[in-house]
């Protein structure tokens, strides 16, 4: 009698990791979505696209600072056009990102780029400047690259980036 018992409770236990599985999958799909949240929605209307890496608030440029606690510092990338390293075979001395556009103003970037290696994929990724220190306030990748600010204002009207923008977010990886 006790054996059927402990099995039962070993499937018991294993039902009860799968749908807890699932529910932590699920609330990350819900994450990556690509809503984004209240600040990203607020600070957009004001925004000017920017078309070069080059333009953006040194700081950012430079890399200082981290998503998901990996540490952006040193991080490059193209400019639009430019060459990169699109696959996962490096082109000598050309970055992993290209910009495709940004947006900012003095608190705030938004920038959306392209992300070469075995997946390539499209990130945007929001930081906002508030105590002098940037912070990634969103961060969603993507199959699809959206083509201008105002293609992103128009797709966030509607709610949602789309369906073309449910990858989860790389974690640790910057």
């Amino acid at each position: 009698m006790v054996q059927p018992l402990r099995k039962e409770r070993g499937v018991l236990m294993r039902a009860l990791v799968v749908t807890a599985v699932l529910l932590i999958s699920g609330s990350a799909l819900a994450q990556s979505t690509g809503v984004p949240p209240a600040t990203v929605k607020n600070e957009l209307p004001q925004l000017k696209q920017i078309d070069r890496f080059a333009l953006l608030p040194a700081a950012i440029q430079k890399g200082d600072f981290s998503v998901d606690g990996a540490s952006a510092r040193g991080w490059q990338m193209a400019e639009p056009g430019a060459r990169f390293s699109a696959t996962d075979v490096p082109v000598p001395g050309a970055p992993g990102r290209r910009l495709i556009f940004a947006a900012c103003d003095s608190t705030f970037c938004l920038i959306h780029y392209e992300r070469g290696g075995i997946a390539h994929f499209y990130e945007i990724l929001a930081l906002s400047n508030r105590s002098r220190e940037w912070q990634v306030v969103w961060n969603v990748r993507g199959r699809k690259p959206l083509a201008s600010l105002n293609a992103l204002r128009a797709r966030l009207r509607s709610g949602t980036l789309g369906p073309n923008w449910d990858l989860p977010p790389v974690r640790r990886d910057f």
